[in-house]
């Protein structure tokens, strides 16, 4: 019997020390990354498009005699990082949404029918307020106003054109381009009372 399992020499420290700090440096360039990622995200913002139906005039018997039919159009529009007034009107619904986590646990099909008729035009009008951002408050001779008609048609266009899944897509874009990350972190250093530096939190938040 050979004693060549017994003669196995133990690795090196410096070699297992070695290994930690590649495997380290490689997540951090992954997290370096990722940070990058976002800040592009955040900072160029994102497009999505909506398929809607418009009705559009057709002339016909030598243009005596108009007849309307539907055409699908594809609408583009833009997410960017809302300002504050944007942030301040976004908390606003977002405070009215709440899920109890224990009817959901129970009859969660029938609880579920029951937020999709409280929440869906909310949900609907989150995606328009993000969308116009600051170009909800309009200028006027008189001062700014809201402008809540364009809201109207865009929570209308949203409400009958946008599905769960992407409902479920663009909050997320919505939650990222948000940035509460830096929001929380300007609040933390504004505190007045604090002596030493606060804990930052990602930007992920």
């Amino acid at each position: 019997m050979t004693q060549s399992g017994c003669n196995r020499k133990p690795r090196e420290p410096e070699v297992l020390g070695l290994s930690f700090l590649k495997n380290m440096e490689k997540k951090l360039i992954k997290l370096e990354q990722e940070r990058n990622e976002l800040n592009v995200l955040i900072n160029k913002g994102i497009e999505f498009e909506i398929e809607d139906t418009e009705w559009k005039a057709g002339k016909r018997f030598f243009g005596l005699v108009k007849k309307y039919v539907p055409v699908i159009v594809m609408k583009k529009f833009k997410i960017q990082q809302p300002t504050l007034g944007t942030l301040d009107r976004l908390s606003a619904e977002w405070i009215e949404m709440a899920i109890d986590e224990e009817k959901i646990k129970g009859d969660g099909l029938k609880y579920a029918k029951a937020i999709a008729g409280l929440h869906s035009r909310r949900c609907a009008r989150i995606i328009g307020l993000a969308v116009l951002n600051s170009d909800y408050i309009i200028p006027t001779p008189n001062g700014y106003k809201e402008d809540r008609k364009r809201l109207d048609e865009l929570t209308d266009l949203y409400l009958r054109t946008i599905k769960p899944s992407k409902l479920y897509e663009l909050t997320v874009y919505v939650n990222t381009i948000s940035n509460l990350g830096d929001f929380v972190n300007s609040i933390r250093l504004m505190q007045s009372e604090r002596t030493t530096a606060p804990d930052l939190v990602e930007k992920e938040v």
